[in-house]
C-alpha cells in the first residue's frame, strides 16, 4: 500500500472516477457531521487556522482501465468525506454561476465531471446504487427543480446550500466564493492510501472498521456476499436480488430496516437448529458460505427466499392468502414471533406443496395453543428460543411424513420448562388468574382471547376493532358497588377485578364507566356482541357470578386452544 498527502484539487483532477462499491453502506453522514465540517472550513476561511487542515484518509484501490477511458479507483474508506466534499463543490458551483460562469464551469468540468466521457463514466464520484440517482441529479441538474429531493445526500446538499446563503460571517459580508474555492481545493489535506491490485479490498475495509463493529450485521453480510460475486455480475445481482428485498423491508420498517433484515437473517440461520446470537449473524453467514459447495448466487437466493417468508410472517399484508394473513396477525398480537424460526421451514414445505393450506393452519393452531396455555398458566417464555431452534428437526424425526401429527406429538412430549400445559391446569388458570394489566400490549392478548371466544358463539362477523375491554365490576368502586358486593367488597374487588369472568368486549366503555350492574346489563345485552347475552338472566354481579362466568368461558377456551 502507498500513502501520500494530497489536496482535494490533486485528488480530483484528471480523468478519474472514485467508485463507492456495493460492500460500502449508503451515505450516512448527518447534520452533526456536516456542522463540524462546515465549522472547520469557516475556521480556515476566517484564518483562525493557518495553512492546511487535515481531514483524514481516503483509502482507494486502482482498477484496471482502458487507454481511452477513465482511471477508476474503488473507495475502500473515506466515502463519507469524499461524497460530502463534492456536494459542497456542487453547491459552490451553483453560487458561482450567478457571479462568474467561467469559474463555475471550471469547478464542474475539472472537479465534478469527466467532461468528455459518457454515461456513468462522466462522474468523478460514483456512489453506491442506493445513492446514485440523487447524487447524479445534484451534479448534472440545470435547475433546482431537476434535483431528486430524497435521502441524506439531498439533505446534505440542502444543508450546505443554506450555509452558503447565510454563511454567518461576523462582519456581515457575503461569502467570498473564490476564497472559499481556494480553501476547499488547496487547504483541505487528505492522505490518499492506494492499495495494490492484489490486496483484498473487503479485508482492508473490514480491518479499517475494527472488524465491522461500527457497521450493522446486515451491512457486513451484504459487503461480504458482494465481494464474493464477480465485479461484472454485482450490478445485476444487486438490482434483481438484493435491492428488491431491501426495498420491501424498508417499506415496512423505514429507517429501522437494517435491524429487521438482520433479524430475518438471524431466524434463517436458526431454523436448522443453530443456536447463535444476533451479534454473530455476519460470522455465521460467512462460515456458511465458505463451507458450502453451492454458488454464492444460489446461497443468496435461498436466504432471500426465507427472508420473504419472514416478511409474510411479520407483516401480514405481504401474505397473499387471507386465511394465513389472519393467523399471522394473531401470532403477532400475542407477541409470539419466536415460533417464526420453526414456521420458516413450514412455509417452505407449504410453498413446495408438501403440506396443504389446511395442514399449515392446523400447525399454527397447535403453536398458538402451546403459547396461550403457557402464557395463561404463567410459564416463562425464555426457553422458547431453544424450543423453536430445534423444533423442526424434532418434528421430522417423530413423523417424517406427517408434519401436523409430528408437531402434536412433539409438543405433548415436552417436560419441565418446555411443557405444554394440560387441560386441568389451563382451566384453573383461566378461572383463577389475573389477566388484565396496566401493560397495554398484554391487554391486547386478553382482547384476542375474548374475540376468539366470541367468534365461536356466533356466525355473524363482529368488527372487533371498534370494541374494547370492559370490566363488569368497575376498576373504581363507588358506594353503590360497595353495597352490592357486601362487607367483603374490598377483598372481592382485589381478587376478581382483572379476572376473565369479569371482563368482556364492548363499544360502550365511556357510557358504562362505573354504573350499577343493572344499568350495565341493559347496555350490554342490547349490543350485538353474543358474549354479552350471558348477562340477560343475571340479576346481581358478585364473587360467585364472576367465578361462574369464568368457568363458562374457560370451558369454551378449552375447545379453542386444544392440546
Amino acid at each position: 500500500m502507498k500513502a501520500s498527502e494530497t489536496t482535494l484539487r490533486n485528488l480530483l483532477e484528471g480523468t478519474k472516477q472514485f467508485q463507492i462499491p456495493l460492500f460500502q453502506r449508503s451515505y450516512s453522514w448527518k447534520k452533526e457531521n456536516w456542522e463540524i465540517l462546515w465549522e472547520d472550513l469557516m475556521s480556515l476561511y476566517r484564518e483562525e487556522i493557518k495553512g492546511y487542515y487535515f481531514l483524514g484518509p481516503i483509502v482507494t484501490q486502482a482498477v484496471p482501465g482502458t487507454a481511452d477511458g477513465i482511471s477508476p479507483f474503488v473507495v475502500i474508506d473515506g466515502q463519507q468525506r469524499l461524497t460530502t466534499l463534492t456536494i459542497i463543490l456542487a453547491v459552490l458551483r451553483n453560487y458561482l454561476k450567478k457571479t462568474d460562469k467561467v469559474i463555475a464551469n471550471e469547478v464542474q468540468e475539472l472537479y465534478l465531471i469527466n467532461k468528455f466521457k459518457k454515461d456513468n463514466d462522466i462522474y468523478k464520484v460514483l456512489p453506491t446504487q442506493s445513492d446514485r440517482e440523487v447524487y447524479q441529479s445534484i451534479i448534472t441538474a440545470k435547475t433546482v427543480k431537476d434535483i431528486n429531493k430524497v435521502g441524506l445526500i439531498y439533505e446534505a446538499y440542502n444543508f450546505f446550500e443554506a450555509k452558503f446563503k447565510k454563511p454567518g460571517l461576523e462582519d456581515g459580508n457575503i461569502l467570498d466564493l473564490n476564497k472559499f474555492k481556494a480553501i476547499l481545493l488547496e487547504q483541505i489535506l487528505l492522505v490518499n492510501i492506494t492499495s495494490d491490485e492484489d490486496d483484498n479490498p473487503y479485508l482492508i475495509f473490514e480491518s479499517l472498521n475494527n472488524k465491522g463493529e461500527e457497521l450493522s450485521q446486515i451491512d457486513l453480510v451484504r459487503n461480504y456476499i458482494f465481494m464474493k460475486i464477480p465485479a461484472h455480475e454485482q450490478e445485476v445481482v444487486y438490482k434483481n436480488l438484493w435491492l428488491p428485498l431491501q426495498s420491501k423491508f424498508k417499506h415496512y420498517t423505514g429507517d429501522d430496516f437494517a435491524n429487521e433484515l438482520t433479524n430475518a437473517f438471524w431466524f434463517y440461520l436458526r431454523k436448522d437448529g443453530n443456536a447463535i446470537s444476533q451479534k454473530e449473524v455476519y460470522k455465521a453467514i460467512k462460515q456458511k458460505f465458505d463451507s458450502s459447495q453451492a454458488t454464492v448466487i444460489s446461497q443468496l437466493e435461498e436466504i432471500i427466499q426465507f427472508a420473504n417468508y419472514y416478511l409474510r410472517l411479520n407483516f401480514e399484508n405481504e401474505e397473499p392468502n387471507d386465511s394465513l394473513k389472519r393467523w399471522f396477525k394473531r401470532l403477532k398480537r400475542l407477541d409470539f414471533t419466536t415460533c417464526h424460526i420453526f414456521l420458516l421451514n413450514v412455509y417452505r414445505d407449504y410453498e413446495e406443496g408438501k403440506i396443504s393450506l389446511a395442514e399449515f393452519e392446523q400447525i399454527i393452531r397447535y403453536l398458538e395453543s402451546y403459547f396461550v396455555r403457557r402464557w395463561l398458566t404463567g410459564i416463562s417464555t425464555r426457553a422458547l428460543g431453544t424450543v423453536f431452534n430445534d423444533l423442526y428437526n424434532d418434528v421430522k424425526e417423530k413423523e417424517p411424513n406427517n408434519l401436523v401429527e409430528g408437531l402434536r406429538q412433539t409438543l405433548r412430549s415436552f417436560k419441565t420448562t418446555k411443557i405444554f400445559p394440560e387441560d386441568a391446569k389451563f382451566r384453573e388458570a383461566l378461572i383463577q388468574n389475573t389477566l388484565y394489566s396496566k401493560t397495554s400490549g398484554l391487554n391486547d392478548r386478553v382482547k384476542l382471547l375474548l374475540e376468539s371466544i366470541e367468534a365461536t358463539l356466533t356466525k355473524e362477523q363482529v368488527n372487533f376493532e371498534n370494541l374494547n375491554l370492559e370490566h363488569i365490576m368497575p376498576q373504581t368502586l363507588n358506594k353503590q358497588w360497595q353495597a352490592d358486593l357486601g362487607a367483603n367488597y374490598s377483598k372481592i374487588h382485589k381478587e376478581w377485578i382483572h379476572n376473565l369472568g369479569n371482563l368482556t368486549l364492548t363499544g360502550y366503555n365511556s357510557e358504562l364507566s362505573n354504573k350499577s350492574f343493572a344499568e350495565k346489563r341493559s347496555l350490554l345485552t342490547a349490543s350485538n356482541v353474543t358474549l354479552n347475552q350471558y348477562f340477560k338472566n343475571i340479576s346481581a354481579w358478585n364473587e360467585e357470578e364472576i367465578k361462574k362466568r369464568a368457568e363458562h368461558l374457560a370451558d369454551i377456551a378449552l375447545k379453542i386452544w386444544v392440546r
